[in-house]
């Protein structure tokens, strides 16, 4: 078994093939690749690092309870994963490997490579679609087409479910070979401190569980207000795949029988942010210069984004002088996290006040994010940068102030996160200019754009196009 972004037994079909196939003398043999020069070449953040390492060290164990023998590798990228596998598998007599598919085209190539290298040895590499609960071959016509909009993607994708049914779980062996567990080498990538968040598949499944028991039915009501914090914080599980999807669709198959349909309203909206997940999958499967930092709007590579490393750098350290704005990116520096809505505020603010390219928010959000899924964050992006293939309108301009009305009504997210607006009250919380007059020593910093002039300056750009 070749473990990747699915560190899990449970639901993960290539551990279940793998499973089913072994004799049952000894153990079945896993590896995984720690390679930290991908990591770096990936942007990945060190807080998610840390996250993978104690989740690893975790779930060997686990592992080896069900006959499972987990080692690490360390390497350094993924073009010396064929030379791994192929002296992993001759140092275990091993004749059959099985992975699970993942769809970036670095990831694509990676797999190629090393099913060529071993099939040269006779060696047979079997994959499957263990990330997804549809696999990429939704098409809208008969001539692979892909789906361009979400819209009629979500709909296709709950019809392949309804027909498909939900897979029911697997019993895991029983045969503990903890013993013959090597230490764990030490991480190849700085780490940052990442205890506030579970490990283990156990733990993650009762989380899982809680939010559905009691959060799911608010969901659509306070999803999007951060100080209700009422989102399931799953996203860094769905990331290393220590839950697969189709653990989520079977607690929510229990909600309603006519699953996927039936749902209430807040477990409906959650299931399409699942959906909004795989759309962005499917996307990495069908179109490879996403992989490559190129929009899929191909005309707005050529837009004449400002290159100002000063203003770059005051959004990164949460000083634009809009507070939901700065609330977030404070959030983000100090917990390597941000709740989605104020993702999208301050991608918005990024591209269309301050005209920086979104390539550079986007690579900003991977450095930093716990939960950083490079299809989930370049989907994202190119949304708010009306670049994506089913991006917000590019004439949508987000008035950073109206938007933190919205979302944080009385400013306690935003008093928790900007310190300076501690005591400021509601009535002005989210355009303090008036207040700070009467705070002489308070140094937050006027907002460092007009907004209705920038959001003319991007529309006239964008419109040039």
């Amino acid at each position: 078994m070749w473990f990747r972004g699915d560190l899990r037994l449970t639901d993960n079909p290539a551990a279940t093939a793998a499973l089913a196939e072994h004799s049952g003398e000894g153990p079945v043999h896993a590896i995984y690749l720690a390679a930290g020069g991908q990591w770096q070449e990936h942007d990945w953040a060190p807080i998610k690092a840390d996250l993978l390492w104690r989740h690893l060290d975790c779930f060997r164990q686990d592992a080896a309870k069900h006959g499972v023998l987990l080692h690490i590798v360390v390497a350094d990228t993924w073009q010396d994963a064929p030379r791994h596998l192929l002296e992993f598998c001759r140092a275990h007599n091993i004749d059959a490997v099985h992975f699970n598919r993942e769809y970036p085209v670095d990831e694509q190539r990676r797999d190629h490579a090393v099913c060529a290298c071993l099939a040269e040895h006779d060696i047979s590499c079997q994959s499957y679609h263990g990330l997804l609960l549809v696999p990429p071959v939704l098409s809208p016509t008969t001539d692979n087409a892909y789906y361009q909009k979400f819209t009629p993607f979500n709909r296709a994708w709950r019809e392949h479910i309804a027909l498909a049914g939900i897979p029911g779980p697997v019993a895991l062996t029983e045969q503990d070979c903890r013993s013959q567990l090597q230490p764990l080498p030490d991480c190849p990538y700085e780490r940052r401190d990442s205890s506030s968040w579970q490990v283990g598949e156990a733990a993650i499944q009762s989380q899982l569980q809680q939010f559905i028991d009691e959060q799911i039915d608010d969901y659509h009501e306070d999803r999007d207000r951060p100080a209700l914090d009422n989102t399931s914080r799953l996203s860094p599980y769905w990331e290393l795949g220590v839950l697969s999807p189709v653990t989520a669709a079977r607690k929510l198959q229990q909600l309603s029988p006519d699953f996927p349909d039936g749902l209430n309203k807040g477990a409906d909206t959650w299931l399409t942010e699942l959906a909004w997940r795989e759309f962005y999958q499917h996307l990495m499967h069908h179109i490879p210069r996403l992989s490559y930092k190129k929009a899929f709007k191909q005309y707005t590579d050529e837009f004449p984004w400002r290159d100002s490393d000063d203003d770059f750098q005051r959004w990164c350290e949460g000083r634009t002088g809009y507070p939901i704005v700065d609330a977030g990116m404070r959030q983000l520096a100090a917990e390597g996290w941000m709740h989605n809505r104020l993702r999208m505020i301050v991608a918005n603010f990024l591209v269309k006040d301050l005209r920086i390219d979104w390539r550079k928010g986007e690579q900003f959000f991977m450095r930093h994010l716990i939960d950083g899924s490079f299809p989930a964050n370049n989907g994202g992006w190119q949304w708010s940068a009306s670049t994506g293939t089913d991006a917000v309108p590019y004439f949508r301009v987000f008035n950073p102030t109206r938007q933190s009305e919205k979302v944080d009504p009385d400013g306690s997210y935003i008093r928790k996160w900007v310190s300076e607006l501690s005591d400021c009250p509601a009535s002005c919380i989210h355009a303090p200019a008036s207040w700070l007059r009467s705070q002489p020593d308070n140094d937050y910093p006027a907002p460092m754009v007009d907004h209705s002039k920038a959001r003319e300056e991007f529309l006239k750009a964008f419109k040039q196009l």
